[in-house]
């Protein structure tokens, strides 16, 4: 059986094909480690409103920001080249605020509002020495500078060169994104939503709302939604995707075994496809298909750090096919999935390329609470020896899920089985998911192989130790 996620690919020939562990006991005939019968039931999740919207806000206070380009500047070759290669790019919105026709198209389709403060700085960004600019405002006839920006992210895209920022200004584009042409290692390409998710990709279609192919690319800041089973589809190694809010992705072509995904790394000959800082939610509708996932890697290596995800069809986040040496830290993962698939996290690896082990995968530091199915599972086809040496599961709160933890190899030390003490849970996302003080995750997490800040961009530990989630909040 054709992989529920890789085999949405098989248009491409270097992507994936294998059945699912997304699937897990449905479809593949495994066994869930430590789990009773799938079928067993679970209490309904709550739903708080009756259009399964969600509001998700972060009561933290925004920070200022950053410093506006620097003025002297001149053109070469339609790009601006800063005189000051210092300058940075502002990643501090005001309360975001929907337009009234994409707050039309979210509520017609159980979208969701966000009043959002998010403010973290772009991990891993590097000095710019070219800038481009897209406004709603511009042309594809423009030069691309700041005074006569582009009108599409595509146009700026088929410019762009090594060491090339893409600024894109507030408003709504719609139609599908593609991004190209890689940078270097030294010299990034980096798409950046000057204003923290207020240049909002409405995407067209069933497939993916934004597809890369380019190496050494950074995606920053963006809002993206639409109809297709898809947010970021990336076929590229050594990219960045971060802090971006993707949802409400609807599923238009339905459950198939082309699966979903808000953010996938697609081809597993690819490394290092980071995802940092996101929030992903309403990737589907919880419980409704087992191939259509939060965050999914088929990669080797990587980072998937600091993200919230919650209200998606299966899995929240899911590693497979060829992902040895990624690490999972201080995300905050709840209300995935249902009582019959899916659940919080889910790490193994099958199907292609085939003879691999799942070797140096780090789970950490992560709050997985209220999925319904599974917590924290690893997972192997039925009578297959999938997990390999050197992974870590340690330092979790896992709760309110039937099985919360299931090893096949080796056990999970550290883990807190309790109520995380949010400061305010809903299950749709209207909740505030910093931490109580008194909360069992607070200084409760390991610094070994976790981020230096949170969701917010707060320094870790401020307390004596790392908190567990995505939020350092004591």
């Amino acid at each position: 059986m054709k992989h529920a996620i890789a085999s949405l690919f098989a248009h491409r020939t270097n992507t994936l094909v294998a059945c699912s562990a997304a699937v897990l006991l449905a479809a593949c005939g495994g066994t869930d480690a430590g789990s009773s019968a799938a079928a067993q039931t679970a209490a309904k999740l709550a739903v708080a409103n009756a259009d399964k919207g969600a509001v998700l806000v972060d009561a933290a206070a925004t920070a200022a920001a950053a410093a506006p380009l620097s003025a002297a500047s001149f053109n070469v070759d339609g790009y601006e080249k800063e005189v000051q290669a210092a300058s940075a790019v502002s990643a501090a919105p005001a309360q975001i605020q929907a337009d009234s026709a994409a707050a039309g198209a979210a509520q017609a389709d159980g979208g969701t509002k966000l009043l959002a403060t998010l403010t973290s700085a772009t991990p891993n960004a590097t000095t710019s020495t070219y800038h481009l600019y897209v406004a709603t405002t511009g042309s594809d006839s423009n030069t691309g500078t700041q005074a006569a920006p582009f009108k599409t992210i595509n146009k700026a895209a088929s410019v762009a060169k090594a060491g090339t920022t893409v600024h894109v200004a507030a408003g709504t584009y719609n139609g599908n994104v593609s991004t190209k042409t890689s940078g270097t290692a030294t010299a990034r390409i980096s798409f950046v939503s000057d204003t923290k998710w207020g240049a909002k990709i409405v995407g067209t279609g069933s497939e993916a709302m934004w597809t890369n192919n380019g190496n050494y690319v950074d995606i920053s800041g963006f809002d993206i939604r639409g109809p297709g089973r898809l947010g970021i589809l990336n076929y590229a190694s050594n990219t960045l995707v971060a802090n971006n809010h993707i949802h409400n992705l609807t599923l238009s072509g339905g459950c198939t075994g082309d699966g979903g995904a808000g953010v996938v790394n697609a081809t597993y000959g690819s490394t290092n496809g980071d995802m940092i800082g996101n929030v992903v939610h309403d990737i589907g509708t919880p419980g409704s298909c087992n191939g259509v996932q939060g965050l999914y890697s088929s990669n080797t290596g990587g980072k998937i750090m600091n993200n919230v995800v919650y209200r998606v069809s299966s899995f929240g986040i899911h590693l497979w096919h060829a992902a040895s040496g990624t690490t999972i830290a201080n995300n905050t993962v709840f209300a995935n999935g249902s009582a019959g698939m899916g659940g919080g996290i889910v790490i193994g690896v099958g199907d292609s390329p085939g003879g691999v082990l799942l070797n140096n995968v780090k789970v950490l530091n992560n709050i997985v609470y209220n999925n319904p199915r599974g917590g924290i599972q690893q997972y192997c086809y039925s009578g297959a020896t999938c997990i390999g040496t050197g992974n870590v599961v340690s330092n979790n709160l896992v709760y309110g899920s039937k099985t919360n933890v299931g090893m096949l190899k080796g056990s999970a030390t550290g883990t807190i089985s309790a109520d995380p003490k949010f400061v305010s849970y809903n299950p749709t996302g209207t909740g505030d998911y910093r931490l109580q003080s008194g909360s069992p995750a607070v200084n409760k997490g390991i610094a070994s192989g976790a981020p230096a800040t949170d969701i917010l961009g707060v320094a870790r530990p401020k307390g004596g130790a790392f908190d567990i989630g995505a939020y350092e909040s004591f």
